[in-house]
């Protein structure tokens, strides 16, 4: 994202893995982490939805000027995923290509960690995530219309769902009332 110093113009740049929308590779690393949606890191097949998680990560850095995913590895950002979301559900970690360095056997998740003696790469289950939902974290500022902000937490949590087939369609955000002001 570009944007000027008077913050009144926004620019969408750096288009350069697009792709047509339809059977394309199961890659771990395609977009750029931050905007990654789960059913890439999960080796998952994507299509438009993946553009719908993107957006929503688009949208939360630009009210707050914060990343919302601010992960280092695909692991720590499967971790963000469950603290925001909850659990993934076992029927769509069952189908990934990619779910092994990410959940044990139980599909549970594993964090990745160092150990710090050995410096060695470890494994460690983590049961229970704290979670925290996107209302949480999204403060209003000093003056701000309660139900814009309202909306704007409703337009997020639907757009953050991590089932794609379950998350917000491009049609249902346009019509959502945060962008329609209604």
């Amino acid at each position: 994202m570009l944007v000027n110093e008077a913050k009144n113009v926004l620019k969408l740049c750096d288009f350069g893995n697009a792709m047509y929308a339809g059977k394309n590779e199961i890659t771990p690393y395609l977009v750029s982490r931050f905007y990654r949606a789960p059913e890439i890191i999960l080796g998952l097949p994507y299509d438009h939805p993946i553009d719908m998680w993107s957006v929503g990560c688009s949208l939360y850095e630009l009210y707050t000027g914060k990343v919302l995913f601010p992960g280092s590895t695909n692991n720590e950002m499967i971790r963000l995923f469950i603290e925001l979301k909850g659990p993934f559900s076992k029927k769509m970690l069952r189908k990934g290509a990619f779910v092994e360095p990410h959940f044990d056997q139980d599909l549970n998740y594993t964090a990745q960690e160092e150990d710090p003696v050995t410096k060695q790469k470890i494994k460690r289950v983590i049961p229970n995530i704290k979670q925290r939902d996107i209302g949480s974290i999204i403060k209003g500022y000093p003056g701000e219309d309660p139900k814009m902000l309202a909306n704007f937490k409703d337009l997020l949590d639907k757009i953050f769902v991590l089932d794609p087939d379950k998350r917000m369609t491009v049609h249902q955000a346009l019509n959502h009332p945060f962008i329609t002001g209604k």
